[in-house]
């Protein structure tokens, strides 16, 4: 109790300006505090309710999955080709012949082997369909310059249906050499 009261008699002095009064505000102050303590209380009597609470394992930020703005039309597994097996970005184009008046593509795919297309061809993940393979067109203008109308290139049509409309979406996509 003595030092309980030396300390309240030197936080007063401080707090007056250190007047020589320390016993006997001190004593005033002692009867005006009450050391008041938290109630003790049985720690098997706490129940937890989760309910209006958020899971504590669960992450704040969640990630909601995107969704594609076109669903791709895909063909069943069992009667895809070779070439559906790879994005339409990893192929190459390696030549374009014609062959008997048919426009014929080679592509080398991300495995290493090299394929043949032709028009109606199906390719890529997305069950695209060849349907064109322009030849580098090349004419000469007035000036006598050489000019390069269209590049090689296979052209790759992908259809799917639009999520919010329902209607059927065409896309079109290049390999280009």
């Amino acid at each position: 109790m003595k030092s309980r009261f030396l300390l309240i008699c030197f936080g007063v002095s401080l707090s007056i300006g250190l007047l020589g009064a320390c016993p006997i505000m001190a004593q005033d102050v002692a009867d005006t505090i009450a050391v008041v303590e938290p109630p003790v209380s049985n720690p098997d009597s706490f129940v937890y309710s989760p309910q209006g609470r958020r899971d504590p394992f669960e992450p704040l930020i969640t990630k909601e999955p995107i969704v594609a703005d076109i669903a791709k039309k895909v063909r069943p597994e069992s009667i895809k080709g070779p070439l559906e097996k790879f994005e339409l970005k990893q192929f190459r184009l390696l030549a374009i012949m014609v062959v008997r008046g048919i426009p014929h593509a080679m592509v080398k795919a991300p495995d290493g082997k090299s394929y043949t297309v032709k028009v109606d061809d199906y390719i890529g993940m997305n069950g695209g369909i060849v349907t064109d393979i322009q030849t580098k067109i090349i004419d000469i203008d007035q000036n006598g310059m050489r000019i390069e109308i269209s590049p090689d290139r296979i052209v790759i049509e992908e259809s799917g249906l639009d999520n919010m409309t329902g209607k059927e979406v065409v896309d079109y996509r290049y390999i280009v050499m």
